[in-house]
């Protein structure tokens, strides 16, 4: 007997669910390297800039969202 046979299929839902923290991942991972690459482009323009300031509390909070997200994603495996 094949061992592919012996091992027991996840349920969709439970796969239905690691691909929405996947994608949330993925898009918050986007989103911190966009805002990264602009506060770097900002800070060679405008270094004095109180964009800077804005754009380090986002990154800041999508890196905390980030962290959420995979553990979200430890305990739904």
């Amino acid at each position: 007997m094949n061992g592919a046979y012996s091992i027991k299929p996840t349920p969709t839902n439970s796969l239905l669910a690691a691909l929405n923290i996947a994608i949330d991942e993925a898009r918050l991972v986007r989103s911190i390297l966009k805002s990264k690459d602009r506060k770097y482009k900002l800070s060679i323009e405008y270094p004095l800039s109180d964009k800077l300031a804005h754009l380090d509390r986002e990154i800041q909070y999508l890196e905390a969202k980030l962290i959420q997200v995979r553990s979200m994603k430890d305990t739904a495996l």
